[in-house]
C-alpha cells in the first residue's frame, strides 16, 4: 500500500528530473540559436607604417552594420601571423651556416602574440559599444608582438601579414570537437550584440583581417652615420630584454677595442649615458661626469680586439617613471669619458663620446603601477 508520504517523494523526484531536462534543452537551444545567427558586422584592418622602420602601425575595428556591437577594445588582443616571402632564409641560420628548414617557396608562418601574462584573460575592463557605421582604432609597435629573434627576422619586405584580434582556439582533435564547439560559444568574446543587435547577430571570439604585404623591412633600424670616436670603440648592449614590470631593470654595456693598439680609459657605470625612446616619448638618462681628481688605479686598459663590460641599473640612472608603462623601449648607450681624462695622473687616455649604433630592444609586458585616471577606450 502506498502512503501519502511516499507519493509526495516520488512526485518531487519526478518534478526535479523534469526541471533538469528542461534546463538542458533550453541551454542547447540557446547554443544552437547562437551558432545560426550571423557574425557581428565588424571589419578588422591593420595598416603598417608607410616607411617601415620604427613607426607605429594602426589597427581599426569598424562596425559596417546598422546595429550596435560591444567589443573588447584592447590592443593586447592582437595576433599577427607573418609568412616570409618565397626563398626567405633566416639570417640567423645563414650566420650559423645551417641549412634552411623549409624548401624555397614553402615558407612557414610565424605567429606574433603577447605572452599569456600580458594578454587579457577576460572581455571585461575595456568594453566599448560601437554603433553602426562607427569605428575604434589604436596604434601599436609591431615589435611588442614580434619580439623574439625568429619573429623579428621575418618582418621583411615581401612578407605577408594576417591579423587576428581576440582569443584564438587551438586546433581541435576529431574526438574533442563537441568540447571545442562548447568552448567556441563560451566567454570571453571579443564582440557581442547589445541593444537592438540581440537576437539579430551572434557573438565572436576572434576577428580576422585581410592579409597585406610588407613593402619595407620593419625590424632593421636605419643605419646611423659613424660617430666621432667610433673608430676607437664599438659600444653595444644585448639585442633584447624582456621583463614583466619596469622596476629594477639592469643590463650590460660592452665596449670593444676597434683599433690596433691598447686603449686606456676610465670605464665605469657613471661614464655611461642612455637615450630611451618609449611609449611616452624620448628620455635622456644620466649626464656627463667631470672627474676633478682622477685616481690612477680606477683606469683600465682594453687590449687590441679586447672587450670590457659594465653592468648598469637603468632604473637608477633614468627618471623614476621612465619604464612605468608597458610597451617597447629602445635604449641606446652613450659612452662619455670627455670629462674623465687621466692627464693629471700621467695617463694617455681616451677622452671622448661614442654612441652605440644599435639600441637595446626592451619589452615591458605589464605596467609598473595601475594608471591613475585611466581613460576608457573611445570611438573614432
Amino acid at each position: 500500500m502506498t502512503t501519502r508520504g511516499s507519493l509526495s517523494l516520488g512526485t518531487i523526484v519526478l518534478a526535479s528530473s523534469l526541471v533538469v531536462v528542461t534546463t538542458t534543452t533550453t541551454s542547447a537551444r540557446a547554443e544552437d540559436s547562437e551558432t545560426t545567427l550571423p557574425p557581428p558586422p565588424l571589419a578588422l584592418s591593420v595598416t603598417p607604417a608607410a616607411g617601415g622602420g620604427r613607426e607605429l602601425w594602426k589597427l581599426r575595428i569598424e562596425n559596417t552594420g546598422d546595429v550596435p556591437v560591444r567589443i573588447a577594445a584592447d590592443a593586447r588582443l592582437l595576433v599577427l601571423e607573418v609568412t616570409p616571402p618565397p626563398g626567405f632564409v633566416d639570417p640567423r641560420a645563414a650566420k650559423a651556416k645551417r641549412a634552411p628548414t623549409k624548401a624555397a617557396g614553402e615558407p612557414a608562418a610565424v605567429r606574433c602574440v603577447l605572452p599569456d601574462d600580458a594578454r587579457p584573460q577576460a572581455d571585461e575592463g575595456h568594453e566599448l559599444v560601437v554603433p553602426g557605421k562607427r569605428s575604434w582604432s589604436a596604434t601599436f609597435d609591431p615589435m611588442l608582438y614580434c619580439f623574439g629573434a625568429r619573429e623579428r627576422a621575418v618582418l621583411v619586405s615581401g612578407a605577408t601579414v594576417k591579423a587576428h584580434f581576440g582569443w584564438l582556439s587551438p586546433p581541435a582533435k576529431p574526438a574533442a570537437r563537441p568540447a571545442a564547439k562548447a568552448v567556441a560559444h563560451a566567454p570571453p568574446f571579443v564582440a557581442a550584440p547589445v541593444g537592438a543587435a540581440v537576437g539579430r547577430v551572434g557573438s565572436a571570439k576572434v576577428l580576422e583581417a585581410a592579409p597585406f604585404t610588407l613593402a619595407d623591412n620593419v625590424a632593421s633600424p636605419p643605419a646611423l652615420p659613424p660617430a666621432p670616436g667610433s673608430e676607437a670603440f664599438v659600444v653595444t648592449m644585448p639585442d633584447t630584454l624582456d621583463i614583466g614590470r619596469g622596476s629594477e631593470i639592469s643590463s650590460v654595456v660592452t665596449i670593444a677595442n676597434a683599433t690596433d693598439k691598447p686603449i686606456t680609459l676610465l670605464f665605469r657605470p657613471e661614464m655611461l649615458r642612455f637615450r630611451v625612446a618609449g611609449p611616452a616619448g624620448s628620455v635622456a638618462c644620466g649626464s656627463p661626469r667631470q672627474i676633478g681628481s682622477p685616481i690612477r688605479e680606477l683606469y683600465s686598459t682594453v687590449a687590441v680586439k679586447g672587450r670590457a663590460s659594465a653592468s648598469v641599473l637603468l632604473t637608477a640612472v633614468c627618471p623614476s617613471d621612465t619604464f612605468d608603462a608597458s610597451g617597447i623601449y629602445r635604449v641606446t648607450p652613450v659612452l662619455d669619458t670627455s670629462g674623465a681624462s687621466g692627464r693629471k695622473v700621467g695617463l694617455k687616455t681616451f677622452d671622448g663620446t661614442i654612441t652605440g649604433s644599435s639600441p637595446l630592444l626592451l619589452r615591458v609586458r605589464s605596467p609598473r603601477r595601475p594608471p591613475t585616471g585611466a581613460t576608457r577606450p573611445a570611438l573614432d
